[in-house]
């Protein structure tokens, strides 16, 4: 099959099956895991708390505009595939084949890096628990929850959305009387606390510190823009994606600005110590510096919960991403195969490959960390990258034709293609940022380069094949993208993600000829 056809069709009825209230649980806190939780306190302690808050902020603004863009993205043409759809129709095929893979294979080892991060979280209880019983008991969690299919897979994420939600507001509580002086078993005096602790070390390490936040910044965002895509099988896309629009600031301010804001506040970490916090998060760790053991161990235990279900979204999107792709000859035939309403052989791969986790209970453990945390922030900005030239595109192709926007576009990004420029400018210097912090690092003991570019090897690696084996166009003319979201394709393509989940659809081909001239 050709990549750059629509979607195989699957039989049956267009059904969106995603409710309103999934979709606000969604948009407060789904992919909100180690990134957070964990990856923030190296941050913190090679660039200090005010480099950390301010990436996060600039970083968040621009996932904020992205999710926008991606909003009026999938309104208008409403299919599934994810983001490398609209790379291959707005870009190129060989992008979005790169697209197709550099999402997939990020989702596959985020799994590894949650795992790795569980783990590493266990240990604050007792570091002679046995790590591969553990290790197997929580993959076969993973295996039980992603084998009821997408509803309750669904249920199980709105289940635990709230205990993100419950641990971050906690923490921004507690630390607000940590810093008050309310808590009586807090013996620092305040000099060392609240800004006084930000003299001297609010931009640790000066512009090299700052630029080593983004890599922890880019990770902690992953995955917020799968919400444009949830938004196109809702029952009214333009009204969710409202919502989503005035929620996800919130998100972006309650459950992450605001909690790394107080934890500058709360958590010192002494000069010449380990930037690496054992699999201690930063949150459990403020709660030791204040002498709260119980609250620390609750604590642990949820974020233990939180990180798990980042991993079980992991394992939903690489494997579905995987048996996407397949079905459309851009990957093996055998992971494009369903059975029992699931796609057996994708999800077997991802367990597979999840086993490298194992490899943290080796020595360099810490390197391996490294390399996970800087090939999940390079993925991630690659795929916002190419959602916001997608927009511009997009808008730049309907002016090329001279057509009226509300005759194709149903709803409209707030901030605009202005905005969709000032996100990829940031994007592009958060992805530089943390090469230029791995080459320039401060540590006794740095990173190795390569890691810092794994994320951009990859993709290009893709391309670049992709290029050479098709012989694809670098750029689809503006005036040969194709401006007309068939409701048929529509159809198809969202009829086909409904009967995969629902066990009733099967992956077949299509004959038709594509519409578009480029190869």
């Amino acid at each position: 099959m050709d990549p750059t056809d629509p979607a195989p069709q699957g039989d049956g009825s267009l059904q969106k099956v995603i409710t309103t209230r999934q979709f606000v649980f969604m948009a407060l806190s789904s992919s909100i895991g180690a990134g957070l939780f964990i990856a923030t306190y190296p941050s913190l302690a090679v660039g200090g708390p005010a480099s950390l808050f301010l990436s996060f902020a600039i970083v968040g603004v621009a996932v904020w505009i992205t999710m926008c863009a991606l909003g009026e993205l999938s309104i208008a043409f409403p299919v599934t595939g994810s983001f490398y759809e609209y790379s291959v129709r707005f870009i190129s095929p060989a992008w979005g084949f790169a697209m197709g893979w550099n999402y997939v294979i990020n989702f596959v080892f985020i799994v590894v890096f949650e795992l790795v991060v569980i783990l590493q979280c266990l240990q604050y209880w007792d570091t002679r628990m046995p790590a591969y019983a553990l290790l197997l008991l929580f993959i076969t969690g993973l295996i039980l929850v992603n084998a009821f299919g997408a509803r309750w897979y669904a249920e199980a994420e709105n289940v635990f959305a709230v205990c993100k939600m419950f641990v971050l507001t906690a923490f921004i509580i507690v630390a607000i009387l940590i810093v008050s002086k309310a808590i009586t078993t807090e013996s620092r005096p305040v000099e060392e606390l609240d800004l006084n602790m930000w003299k001297g070390s609010a931009f640790k390490n000066g512009p090299i510190g700052f630029m080593y936040a983004f890599m922890a910044a880019g990770m902690a965002y992953g995955g917020t823009e799968t919400l444009g895509i949830t938004a196109a099988e809702c029952e009214s896309p333009g009204r969710v994606m409202r919502l989503a629009c005035a929620i996800v600031p919130v998100r972006i301010i309650w459950l992450y600005l605001l909690p790394i804001l107080m934890l500058g506040l709360v958590l010192k970490i002494p000069p010449g110590a380990s930037i690496y916090s054992g699999g201690i998060s930063p949150f459990v760790a403020a709660m030791d510096q204040a002498r709260i053991p119980i609250l620390a161990s609750v604590f642990n235990g949820i974020i233990i919960v939180a990180i798990f279900s980042m991993a079980n979204a992991s394992v939903f999107a690489s494997s579905r991403a995987l048996q996407a792709i397949s079905a459309r000859g851009m990957g093996p035939s055998l992971f494009a195969k369903i059975k029992w309403g699931h796609p057996i052989w994708a999800l077997a791969l991802v367990f597979l490959i999840s086993l490298l986790s194992l490899v943290n209970l080796a020595q360099n453990g810490d390197t391996v960390f490294d390399w996970l945390l800087a090939l999940a922030a390079g993925s991630n900005y690659f795929t916002w990258m190419s959602i916001c030239v997608c927009h511009i595109r997009l808008r730049m192709a309907i002016w090329r034709r001279g057509s009226d926007e509300d005759d194709i576009l149903r709803w409209k990004s707030p901030p605009g293609i202005i905005g969709s420029v000032v996100a990829l400018l940031i994007f592009v210097f958060g992805l530089s940022a943390q090469i230029v912090a791995t080459a320039k690092s401060p540590l006794p003991n740095p990173p190795h380069i390569l890691s810092s570019m794994l994320g951009i090897i990859v993709v290009f690696a893709c391309w670049a094949g992709y290029m050479i084996v098709r012989q694809s166009v670098v750029w689809v003319p503006l005036d040969q993208i194709d401006l007309k979201m068939k409701l048929e394709e529509s159809d198809a393509s969202l009829r086909r993600s409904h009967d995969v989940e629902s066990g009733s659809g099967s992956v077949t081909t299509r004959s038709n000829e594509t519409t578009n001239t480029y190869p």
